[in-house]
């Protein structure tokens, strides 16, 4: 009886524990000389895309990411900084928060406002195979 239970509790807890690292491959990356501002475009294996901000203190309460498919307008959102472990940022679903244009180039853009944090990032999409 206590080997099913805690069997059914490993189980339980495997099935609702976060995507790990390995389930995660890093696409592209910046961070500031200091390191005190990173961030990234991350993918899993299900083809979620994620842009993640990591920043060593709170400098900021809101940023914002722009999205230019390659050919056509940018659309760019705002988010806050929420405390993450021992650091600052965010993450964001690319796909819920940006329209997907197809199989193209995207640029990514971190921003203060209106100042870059750094160099925009660009990922490929490629088309379904």
């Amino acid at each position: 009886m206590r080997w099913g239970l805690l069997l059914a509790l490993v189980a339980g807890i495997a099935a609702v524990a976060p995507a790990t690292a390995a389930d995660t491959t890093r696409v592209k990356s910046y961070c500031s000389p200091s390191g005190d501002v990173c961030y990234g475009i991350f993918k899993n294996d299900a083809g979620i895309y994620r842009f993640r901000l990591t920043l060593a203190a709170k400098y900021f309460s809101r940023y914002r990411i722009c999205v230019l498919p390659l050919g056509q307008q940018a659309r760019c959102k705002s988010f806050p900084v929420k405390k993450t472990g021992a650091s600052w940022g965010g993450t964001v679903v690319w796909q819920r928060n940006y329209p997907v244009r197809g199989p193209r180039g995207y640029r990514v853009t971190w921003r203060r406002g209106t100042k870059r944090l750094g160099p925009s990032l660009t990922f490929y999409l490629p088309a379904p195979i």
